[in-house]
C-alpha cells in the first residue's frame, strides 16, 4: 500500500511513498532502492538474489493472508481449553484455576489499555491499538473419543477460538489434534503423554513426545550401551493406551528385536507369573510398561533371580513417589526412564510459577504439572500476541512461539527446552535414574540430560 503519515486535521499529510510493485519491491531488496526511487537507508541490508529466487520469493509473500484470524475482535481475542470425560475432577480445577486467574489478571487493565487502544495517538498506535482483552472458553469433549471431532467443530462454529491453549485429555491427544491441523486454530502445549507425533503437520506444538519418548530413551540406552542386538522382554498392558504407546513404539524402534507379553484386561500377576517370565528372559533386558501396583508381586521374584541383567521402568506409569517397596538388592539392576527435571531439583524448577500460584490461592501441590504446564501455556501465548503487534495472523502467532521458547525465562517440568521451523515439541530429553540406599529410597539421575538421536 502507499506509506503516509497519518493525521487527525485536514489537509491529509502528503504521501511518502507509492505502493510497490513487483519490480519496485525487487529493487528495494536487491539494490536498496525505495519505492519513491530514493536510497534506503545505508542500514537496510541487500541481498544479492537472483531473479528467480526474487520471484519465489514475491510468490510466497502473496499467499500470506492479509486478513485477521477467526476469533479475534476489535475488542477481544478468544481462547479455547479442553478437558475431556474421565480427566480426575480435582486435576480439572487445578488446570481451570490457573487460566481463569491468569486471564483476569490479564484483564485488570492496570494502564487504561481499552482507552489507550481506543484513542491512541498515531505515533503509537502500534504499541496500544493491538490490545485485546482475552476470552477463555472451556471446551469439554464427552463420550467416546470417535466423536471428538464433531463436537470440537460445534464449539468452534458456535465461537470461533484464535487458539487453543493447554487442556488434558483421558486418553490419546489425536482428536483434537486432527481438528486443529484441518482447522488450522494453534493447539499449544497441552498436558498429554499421548501426542500425535508428527512434525510434518504445523499447527499442534506440544511439551514433549510422551510415552514415545520414553520408548527412545531405552532404544538409546540400549544403543548406546551397544546392546543393539540385545533382545529385549517388554510388558504392557492391554486397555491402558499409554502403556500400549509406549511398547508399540519401542517395538518399531527395536525393529522386531522385542518379545511382546500383553497383560489382557483384568489378568493378574502373581509370583509364579513373574518366575517365568524372568527364567525365560534369560539374561536380556526386561521392561515394564507398568504401574506401581501391578508391580507389587513382581519384586519378590525378581529378587530371587539373576536372569535380567537391566530392568527399566517409566516413573510416569510408576506414577508413585513411594519406592520403599522396592528391595534393595534389586535397586542396582532397576533404572527409570524419567522425561522431566528430578524431584530434587522440581521445587527450584517451578519456584516462578508456585509462587504465582500461592498468591493467587490457587496452588494445588499434589497438581503441580498440570498447573505448571497450563501457566507456561498461558505465559508463551502472551509473549507471542505481544510480539505480533496486532497482525492476529495465526501462522506468525506460532513463528514467533518459535522463537520465543528457546529463551523463555519459565520452562514448567521440564530442564531444557528449545523449538525451531519443523519441531513441534520443546522438551525432547531425560534422565536414567536409580534408586538411592535407605529404607525410604530417593529417585537419583545417573546420566546427564540425554536426548535421543544425538551424540
Amino acid at each position: 500500500k502507499p506509506l503516509s503519515l497519518p493525521t487527525s486535521k485536514p489537509p491529509l499529510a502528503p504521501e511518502q511513498r507509492p505502493a510497490y510493485t513487483d519490480a519496485t519491491l525487487k529493487a528495494a531488496i536487491r539494490d536498496g532502492v525505495g519505492a519513491s526511487g530514493e536510497a534506503l537507508g545505508k542500514f537496510m541490508p541487500r541481498y544479492h538474489l537472483k531473479d528467480e529466487d526474487l520471484d519465489i520469493l514475491l510468490d510466497y509473500l502473496k499467499t500470506l493472508p492479509t486478513y485477521t484470524a477467526p476469533g479475534v475482535t476489535d475488542e477481544e481475542v478468544h481462547f479455547a481449553t479442553i478437558v475431556t470425560d474421565g480427566v480426575d475432577p480435582a486435576t480439572r480445577k487445578a488446570l481451570e484455576d490457573v487460566m481463569h486467574a491468569f486471564v483476569g489478571q490479564k484483564n485488570t487493565e492496570t494502564r487504561n489499555e481499552s482507552r489507550r487502544s481506543a484513542h491512541a495517538p498515531w505515533h503509537k498506535e502500534w504499541i496500544f491499538k493491538p490490545y485485546r482483552k482475552w476470552v477463555l472458553h472451556v471446551w469439554e469433549l464427552r463420550g467416546a473419543q470417535q466423536s471428538w471431532g464433531d463436537q470440537l467443530r460445534s464449539y468452534y462454529q458456535e465461537q470461533p477460538v484464535f487458539a487453543v491453549l493447554n487442556g488434558v485429555a483421558a486418553g490419546s491427544w489425536a482428536p483434537v489434534h486432527d481438528f486443529c491441523e484441518a482447522e488450522r486454530v494453534p493447539c499449544l502445549f497441552p498436558t498429554t503423554d499421548l501426542p500425535v507425533v508428527n512434525e510434518a503437520d504445523f499447527y499442534p506444538l506440544y511439551l514433549s513426545k510422551g510415552m514415545v519418548l520414553e520408548a527412545g530413551a531405552i532404544e538409546h540406552q540400549l544403543t548406546s550401551g551397544g546392546s543393539t542386538a540385545q533382545a529385549v522382554v517388554q510388558v504392557s498392558r492391554a486397555g491402558d493406551a499409554r502403556s500400549t504407546a509406549a511398547a508399540q513404539a519401542l517395538a518399531e524402534g527395536r525393529e522386531g528385536r522385542v518379545e511382546n507379553v500383553v497383560l489382557e484386561i483384568g489378568q493378574r500377576t502373581n509370583d509364579a507369573f513373574w518366575m517365568r517370565l524372568i527364567d525365560a528372559a534369560d539374561g536380556n533386558t526386561l521392561v515394564l510398561w507398568l504401574d506401581a501396583a501391578e508391580l507389587e508381586s513382581f519384586w519378590k521374584a525378581a529378587s530371587a533371580s539373576k536372569s535380567a541383567q537391566r530392568i527399566y521402568l517409566s516413573t510416569r506409569l510408576f506414577g508413585s513417589n513411594d519406592y520403599s517397596g522396592i528391595p534393595a538388592a534389586l535397586r542396582e539392576r532397576l533404572y527409570f526412564v524419567h522425561t522431566y527435571e528430578m524431584p530434587s531439583q522440581l521445587t527450584r524448577l517451578l519456584m516462578r510459577s508456585t509462587g504465582w500460584f500461592r498468591a493467587k490461592r490457587i496452588y494445588a501441590p499434589e497438581e503441580k504439572e498440570v498447573q505448571a504446564n497450563a501457566y507456561f501455556s498461558m505465559k508463551i501465548a502472551g509473549g507471542a500476541l505481544k510480539h505480533i503487534r496486532g497482525f492476529f495472523n495465526r501462522e506468525y502467532f506460532i513463528e514467533r512461539i518459535e522463537h520465543l521458547v528457546d529463551n523463555a525465562n519459565y520452562t514448567s517440568v521440564y530442564p531444557y527446552m528449545s523449538l525451531a521451523p519443523s519441531q513441534r515439541f520443546v522438551s525432547r530429553g531425560f534422565y536414567i535414574a536409580q534408586l538411592g540406599s535407605g529404607d525410604k529410597p530417593r529417585l537419583q539421575a545417573v546420566s546427564e540430560w540425554l536426548v535421543p538421536g544425538t551424540e
